[in-house]
C-alpha cells in the first residue's frame, strides 16, 4: 500500500492558507479604508446639504418680511443678512484669498459655529461654516479632503454632486452681474456673480455665445475661460428656467482705461451708444464686435453710434494727448507732435512728462503741453476733473429730421449728427448751445468749445492725421454735411475717393465739415463784449468761463489767445483765417464757409455777433465722466 507524506501536505496548506488569509486581509483593509473614506464623504455632503436647506429657507425669510429666532434674539429684513453668525476672523483668509473655495469675495460672509448652528434649531450638522445669505452661499469652514482634493462647497464636490435644488417658487426670471479677467494676451476669464432669484435654484449653467456664432457654448461652473475677443451674449439656464440674455464686450475695455494694445485711452462707451467699424463692400457702418477697430497710428480714429429716440448720431473718439509745436521760418504753417497720455495722467507712453498749460515752468519751444481741453482747468477750456477724452460729432449738427437740400431743414428741435443732410442753422447761438445740451445729458453733450475745436485740429495735422496735408473744403452750397470738393464739382458721398480728403484722417474714420460747409459757432466769447452777449447768448455768456463755455478777457489774438485753441499758436497756417473776436463781435466762429475757398480751413478762425445766420451751425461733442 503506497503512503502519502501527510507532514508535506500540511506545510502546503498551511502556506495557501496563510496566502489566501492575507489577500483577504489586505482586501479587507482596503474595503475598510474606501468605506470610511465614503463614509466622510457621505457625511460631508449630508452636513452641507443639511445647511444649503436651512440657508435657502432663511433667504425665504429675508424676502418674505418673516423674522428669524436664534436663540433670545429675533431678525427681520437685512438684519437677516448682516446680524446672524460672527464677523468673519483671519483664519477664513486660507478658504477665501487662497480661492480654495472658488469663492475669493468675502463681502456678504457670516461664520456660523456651533453655537449658531444650534441656535437656529439646525439637528445633525457637527461641521462649522461661512454663510451669505442673500447669494444662498455655504462654505465649509474646515472642507473635506478626498482623493487628494479639499472641498469646500458643494458645487465642488466630485460626481456631479451639487446644491440641492428645490421647488420654484419665483415667476420672475434671474439676473446676473458679468465680470472678466485677462489671463494672457489671447485668452480671458468670464465670471458670473451676485446671481439673483426668488426660487430654490442653486444651480445654473451658463450658457454663451459669441455674437455671429450659431450655437450656445453650456458652463457648468460660474467661470469659464473664452480665447476669442468679442460681444457675447450670456445668460443662466435651470430647466426650464432662463434668465434674459446680457451681452458683455470681453477682450477691449471701454472705459476710457489706457490699452497697451492700441496706444491710447479706450473710448468710453456707455448707455445708447456702440462701437462701429466701416464696412466696405456695403459702404456703410456697422457694429464692431470686438471694439477693437481702430488705430491711430493709421490715422483710423475710434467711431460710435449714439441712438436717441430711433435717431442714430456719429461721433469720433479724441484720445486725451499733449501736444507741442513746430513752427517753419516763416510762421505760417508747421507740425505738431502729439503724445497720446495714459488715462487721466501726464506721462506719455514712452515715458514723457507732459507739463499742463498753466505750469510757470512750461518752456513752450521744448516741452509737450497737456492739451487743456482735458485737463480740470475751465478757464482754458477744460472741465472740473481731469478727463481720458472726449466724442467730437462726425459732422456739423442738423435737425433730427434734416433733408438732403438746404430748404430742407427740418421742424425738429432735436439735434443728430448725420452725413448727407442739411446742416441747422438759422438759429441764434444760445439757443444751439442748449439744444446741444439737451441732447443727451446722461452723456454730457454739449457744444463744441474753442479748446476742443484746437484738440481736433491739432491731432488732425498730427502724423495721426492729415500730417500737414490740408484737409479738402466742404463747398456744398446747401450745406449738406460731409460733402467735399471735387476737380468737378461738389461730392455728398463722404466714404468716395474724393469725399474721404474731405475728413481730418483722410479715410471715412475721421471727422468732417472741418474746412468749410457752414461757419461754425463755439462756445467760447469775449467776456467784455456788447449787448449781443445776453441778446443771444444768455443762457452761457455770462462773464466767465465755466465747463461748457469759455470767456476771453481780451480781442488781441496775439495776447488773448489761450494755449491749446488753434488761433495764434497756428495763425495763418495754411492761409485760414485768422480774425479774433472784437467788442461788437464777441464769439468766436470756426472752419470758415463754403464759399471761403483758402481762406477756411481746421484752422481758420472768425467773428460774429450770435445772431441766427443762414450761414452758421454748430458741432455736438460727449465729454463723458
Amino acid at each position: 500500500m503506497r503512503r502519502f507524506n501527510s507532514k508535506g501536505i500540511t506545510l502546503i496548506s498551511l502556506a495557501i492558507t496563510i496566502a489566501v488569509l492575507l489577500i483577504l486581509a489586505s482586501i479587507a483593509t482596503y474595503s475598510g479604508i474606501d468605506v470610511i473614506r465614503q463614509s466622510k464623504l457621505d457625511k460631508f455632503t449630508a452636513e452641507m446639504k443639511v445647511m444649503q436647506t436651512q440657508v435657502n429657507d432663511l433667504y425665504q425669510k429675508y424676502t418674505d418680511g418673516t423674522s428669524v429666532t436664534v436663540g433670545s434674539n429675533t431678525y427681520t429684513g437685512e438684519d437677516i443678512l448682516n446680524k446672524i453668525g460672527q464677523d468673519l476672523s483671519s483664519s477664513a483668509d486660507s478658504v477665501f484669498t487662497s480661492g480654495a473655495s472658488g469663492i475669493t469675495d468675502k463681502t456678504g460672509y457670516r461664520y456660523y459655529n456651533q453655537d449658531i448652528i444650534k441656535e437656529l434649531n439646525i439637528d445633525g450638522v457637527e461641521g462649522e461654516f461661512y454663510v451669505n445669505v442673500k447669494n444662498r452661499s455655504v462654505i465649509s469652514a474646515e472642507g473635506l479632503e478626498y482623493d487628494g482634493t479639499t472641498y469646500y462647497t458643494l458645487e465642488q464636490l466630485p460626481n456631479g454632486l451639487y446644491n440641492v435644488s428645490y421647488e420654484n417658487k419665483n415667476t420672475g426670471k434671474p439676473t446676473f452681474d458679468i465680470s472678466a479677467e485677462k489671463i494672457n494676451d489671447d485668452s480671458w476669464r468670464i465670471n458670473i456673480s451676485n446671481i439673483q432669484y426668488d426660487g430654490y435654484i442653486d444651480k445654473w449653467q451658463v450658457k454663451y455665445q459669441l455674437e455671429g456664432q450659431d450655437y450656445w457654448s453650456t458652463s457648468e461652473d460660474l467661470s469659464f475661460v473664452v480665447s476669442n475677443a468679442g460681444k457675447y451674449n450670456i445668460k443662466l439656464a435651470n430647466g426650464d428656467v432662463e434668465s434674459e440674455v446680457v451681452t458683455s464686450i470681453i477682450g477691449i475695455s471701454t472705459d476710457g482705461s489706457w490699452s497697451d494694445e492700441e496706444g491710447v485711452n479706450t473710448p468710453v462707451i456707455k448707455d445708447n451708444m456702440e462701437l462701429i467699424k466701416w464696412d466696405e463692400d456695403n459702404k456703410e457702418w456697422v457694429p464692431d464686435d470686438t471694439n477693437s477697430d481702430y488705430d491711430y497710428s493709421n490715422q483710423k480714429w475710434a467711431n460710435a453710434k449714439v441712438t436717441i429716440d430711433g435717431v442714430d448720431s456719429y461721433f469720433v473718439w479724441i484720445p486725451r494727448f499733449a501736444y507741442k509745436i513746430n513752427h517753419n521760418s516763416a510762421n505760417a504753417g508747421g507740425t505738431i507732435d502729439v503724445k497720446f497720455l495714459k488715462g487721466t495722467r501726464n506721462i506719455a507712453a514712452d515715458g514723457t512728462v507732459c507739463k499742463y498749460a498753466d505750469d510757470n515752468t512750461l518752456n513752450k519751444e521744448t516741452d509737450y503741453i497737456i492739451h487743456p481741453a482735458f485737463t480740470g482747468n475751465v478757464n482754458l477750456g477744460g472741465w472740473r476733473n481731469e478727463i481720458t477724452g472726449i466724442w467730437v460729432g462726425k459732422y456739423e449738427s442738423s435737425r433730427s429730421d434734416a433733408g438732403t437740400t438746404s430748404s430742407d431743414m427740418g421742424t425738429s428741435t432735436k439735434v443728430a449728427v448725420r452725413p448727407g443732410v442739411t446742416s441747422w442753422r438759422n438759429i441764434k447761438i444760445g439757443d444751439m448751445f442748449n439744444y446741444a445740451k439737451e441732447y443727451s445729458p446722461d452723456l454730457n453733450s454739449h457744444m463744441l468749445k474753442n479748446s476742443e475745436w484746437g484738440a481736433v485740429a491739432y491731432l488732425t495735422q498730427s502724423k495721426y492725421g492729415r500730417n500737414g496735408m490740408e484737409v479738402t473744403i466742404n463747398n456744398s452750397g446747401n450745406y449738406i454735411t460731409g460733402s467735399a470738393k471735387t476737380n468737378t464739382g461738389t461730392t455728398s458721398e463722404y466714404w468716395s475717393e474724393q469725399g474721404v480728403l474731405a475728413s481730418s484722417t483722410g479715410n471715412v474714420y475721421g471727422i468732417y465739415d472741418l474746412s468749410g460747409g457752414a461757419d461754425e459757432y463755439v462756445a467760447a466769447y469775449y467776456a467784455g463784449g456788447d449787448s449781443n452777449l445776453t441778446d443771444n447768448a444768455s443762457s452761457f455768456a455770462d462773464g466767465s468761463s465755466d465747463e461748457y463755455s469759455t470767456a476771453y478777457t481780451g480781442t488781441s489774438i496775439y495776447s488773448a489767445y489761450k494755449l491749446g485753441d488753434a488761433t495764434y499758436e497756428t495763425k495763418g497756417w495754411n492761409n485760414d483765417g485768422d480774425y479774433f473776436v472784437l467788442y461788437t463781435d464777441p464769439f468766436f466762429i470756426r472752419g470758415g464757409n463754403y464759399s471761403a475757398d483758402l481762406d477756411a480751413g481746421v484752422f481758420n478762425c472768425g467773428y460774429h455777433r450770435g445772431w441766427n445766420d443762414d450761414t452758421f451751425s454748430f458741432r455736438m461733442c460727449l465729454a463723458i465722466r
